[in-house]
């Protein structure tokens, strides 16, 4: 086509095909959802630098989620549960986090709450933190970024396999655990409240291989999942991968060893046995 005829093609009158083609595609173009919250808040998110690093973890169900908040992740004092997690619209949500009573610098450190209110974007968050016992108490504003960019959560997010009540005596010992692991030492910092455990696995202990684990503990046996949400990184992925971990806990002389067997969800031939040493002091 000659550079004359090109113009003239380009120039040329629309017809009533092509006008009605260029309004479907304007129909198409406006008709793409926004993004969800569960896309923007789904998955690992860091602030701070060096020892004043901390990492959050959200799982999002719906309107709803769980996560939880580690300073170094291989300390118990230093990992807090997300509580009351709800997504307001999709560029904001409020959730609570727990701070249990601890240690700290040879204090001790009664139990508080912070409510927190974020503002969502596709690689960045804000937090507004306060007291939550003080509605007038001195707000906080932290900055968070995404460890894996352009994260979007898939289509298949699924309620928790090892979520149900329980009542039974909780002889499980919390605290630091650790087993081998095909890189580095895995770090388990294993909590119960309320007869569930809670808590994060990694090794090394980078933001971009932390991962949230929870579950339940009775009488002698403990189930909970491991939940991989966007770390490590995995194209395969779909959604929150989990491998579910069942495994008794020890008694007498072998009190400081747990032993698990853990199978991927979804995929049986995933699977494999963990042994974890602890709590260590």
């Amino acid at each position: 086509m000659s550079q004359g005829h090109l113009t003239a093609h380009l120039t040329a009158p629309r017809t009533r095909s092509s006008t009605f083609l260029a309004c479907c595609i304007g129909g198409l173009l406006f008709a793409v959802p926004p993004l969800e919250a569960a896309d923007l808040l789904s998955g690992t998110w860091t602030s701070g630098e060096g020892a004043d690093t901390l990492t959050y973890v959200f799982k999002v169900i719906g309107g709803q989620f769980t996560g939880i908040v580690c300073g170094r992740c291989d300390d118990p004092d230093a990992v807090f549960e997300i509580e009351d997690g709800r997504i307001v619209d999709p560029g904001r949500a409020t959730f609570v986090i727990r701070q249990d009573a601890a240690e700290r610098a040879g204090q001790q450190v009664a139990a508080y709450r912070e409510r927190v209110e974020a503002s969502l974007a596709r690689n960045a968050m804000t937090l507004l933190v306060r007291l939550d016992s003080n509605a007038k108490a001195t707000t906080v504003s932290r900055s968070l970024t995404r460890v894996v960019p352009n994260y979007e959560l898939s289509a298949f997010p699924l309620p928790s396999s090892a979520g149900a009540s329980v009542t039974a005596s909780l002889p499980f010992k919390a605290g630091h655990w650790v087993s081998a692991g095909r890189v580095a030492q895995q770090n388990w910092i294993l909590k119960v409240r309320d007869k569930r455990i809670w808590g994060v696995v990694c090794g090394p202990c980078t933001p971009a291989v932390v991962t949230m684990v929870d579950g339940l503990v009775a009488g002698d046996t403990i189930t909970f999942d491991i939940n991989h949400i966007d770390t490590p990184p995995d194209a395969a992925r779909q959604g929150i991968q989990r491998n579910v971990m069942s495994g008794t806990i020890g008694t007498g002389d072998n009190a400081n060893v747990m032993r698990f067997k853990w199978v991927s969800e979804g995929r049986p031939d995933r699977s494999g046995e963990i042994v974890m040493f602890g709590p260590l002091r």
